[in-house]
């Protein structure tokens, strides 16, 4: 999925109307129609009662328009509209309709906006995601007071305040009494496209859970429009997956090189190289210091087992002619025979590399290394070890920015860890993975994920394809276990054995 900006869907919309030859009322009828079905589902009891505060443009009529639908369906409903002298044309023939109703109030004073009570349902129908602007007056008033409220806050389009590809720092801390700058959020529902303000961390008391409603477009109006970046969804990685033949043997699947462990950090061993096979590695060699050799053979059989010269660290690297992909870095600390043995492999190896952990704090201690990476390198880093690589940023937007600048430096393919971890290509372009869930920040789930995406480059996955794909089953795994256990106790090792159930979902679209 396209992440578009405010601009692009205002002409994403422009484009669906002179498909169908449909004005803007009737399409604003369709998103609220979309919107307030979405609504009823999740809140199935009429009794609860709906205040919809709404805008003088085009995210009020879309407030308005959920208001007479959740009204006409037996919900309490008030709307609350801010008084204006330019309403929008459909927001205005909005008014009307639920004026009608007898459910519409106008809003011009601090007075006239209604106490909550905590049961109630807030939807946020006030700015869209085309706000240039920070909300004062009456309308900061209408956002001091749901944030203050201990309602359920439902914002339509994005959280009023918040830009389509922007952070906002001063968010309501009742603590402080900051200024309300911007509508915090227990759900957002947008139209068609997520925007990329919304994937920030930053945002994320603002935005809270989120929701993508359809509207119906064709593939081709989107194709129009030019992004850097993209939202990976379930069809996307359908798309992708290639299913097994049955012909098809070990060899066919590859052979995996696993550079990992140290003393005291088996488990990272054992870890990769488990999920490398439950990812569909045909054969798996786990290369690891001598005094390893016995704990890998015991924990994962079906690993083979190349013992390194040294006892407790990596201290060489073995031929590397045989296999298909090696990934490197998981527990093998960083000593200076190590950050050799890492160089030699960056200068020898003819195959695509994956490089996580304790390669990449190789890399940051010694950054002329980053000159030897081979093409189409994946490093993966979390944002502390992006940090220790490329330097400090003020916020996500610029370190997104730097990600895109890196990956094109060196023609690399980097995997940003987090919520939503941002694989960027080359080429510039970065795509934000839709799955995963906070269980899944635990020790050692990292190391899996390194044998998830080695794993598949064995299966002749293209580099850009493997990371997508194992960034995506990975999480997916992580939320088959949430669903079953929650997120509290989540282990790697519960990933691990979730992953063939993923890839039995992503197989079975």
């Amino acid at each position: 999925m396209k992440i578009l900006s405010s601009k692009q869907m205002h002409e994403l919309d422009r484009a669906i109307m002179d498909r169908e030859n449909i004005s803007s009322y009737q399409l604003m009828e369709r998103a609220a129609q979309n919107l307030s079905a979405r609504i009823m589902q999740r809140f199935a009891d009429t009794s609860r009662c709906f205040k919809i505060f709404c805008g003088c443009g085009n995210n009020g009529g879309d407030g308005l328009a959920i208001g007479r639908m959740l009204h006409t369906h037996g919900y309490t409903v008030d709307c609350f509209l801010i008084e204006s002298e330019k309403y929008s044309d459909d927001c205005r023939a909005n008014a009307k309709l639920v004026k009608e109703m007898g459910i519409l109030h106008t809003v011009g004073e601090y007075g006239s906006i209604p106490d909550f009570n905590d049961s109630d349902i807030i939807i946020d129908a006030l700015f869209g995601s085309g706000l240039n602007r920070e909300i004062s007056g009456i309308a900061q008033s209408i956002v001091s007071a749901i944030n203050e409220s201990n309602c359920y806050v439902i914002s339509i389009d994005i959280p009023s305040g918040l830009a389509d590809n922007a952070i906002v720092e001063n968010t309501y801390d009742a603590d402080t009494e900051a200024d309300s700058v911007a509508v915090k959020a227990d759900w957002t529902l947008t139209i068609e496209c997520l925007f990329l303000s919304m994937l920030m961390p930053e945002n994320n008391d603002l935005v809270g859970d989120f929701e993508i409603v359809p509207l119906t477009v064709d593939d081709s109006e989107l194709a129009y429009f030019d992004t850097d970046y993209y939202y990976t969804e379930f069809k996307d990685m359908a798309g992708i997956y290639r299913k097994r033949k049955k012909y098809s043997h070990k060899g066919t699947f590859g052979h995996t090189l696993l550079i990992t462990g140290s003393k005291g950090k088996a488990g990272a061993a054992v870890l990769c190289s488990k999920a490398c096979h439950r990812a569909g590695s045909g054969l798996v060699t786990a290369h690891v210091p001598a005094d390893l050799v016995d704990i890998l053979q015991v924990a994962t059989p079906e690993t083979m087992v190349s013992p390194d010269s040294d006892a407790s660290i990596v201290a060489n690297i073995p031929a590397t002619d045989k296999y298909s992909a090696i990934g490197i870095g998981p527990g093998i600390g960083t000593d200076s025979v190590t950050a050799a043995a890492l160089k030699k492999l960056l200068q020898t190896a003819s195959q695509p590399l994956v490089l996580d952990a304790d390669a990449l704090n190789i890399l940051a201690a010694n950054p002329e290394l980053m000159e030897l990476l081979p093409k189409n390198t994946i490093l993966t880093p979390h944002p502390k070890e992006f940090e220790r690589l490329f330097g400090k940023t003020e916020n996500s937007i610029e370190r997104l920015e730097r990600l895109a600048q890196k990956a094109g430096q060196y023609n690399i393919i980097i995997v940003l860890k987090g919520a939503h971890t941002a694989i960027a290509d080359s080429y510039g372009y970065i795509y934000f993975n839709s799955t995963g869930n906070p269980g899944m920040a635990t020790a050692g789930s990292g190391d899996v994920l390194t044998g998830v995406i080695a794993a598949l480059i064995s299966q002749k996955y293209s580099p850009l394809e493997a990371a997508r794909l194992g960034v995506y089953a990975h999480g997916m795994a992580g939320d088959i276990v949430a669903e079953r256990i929650g997120v509290q106790g989540v282990v790697a090792s519960d990933i691990i054995e979730a992953l063939p159930l993923a890839f039995k979902k992503i197989a079975d679209f």
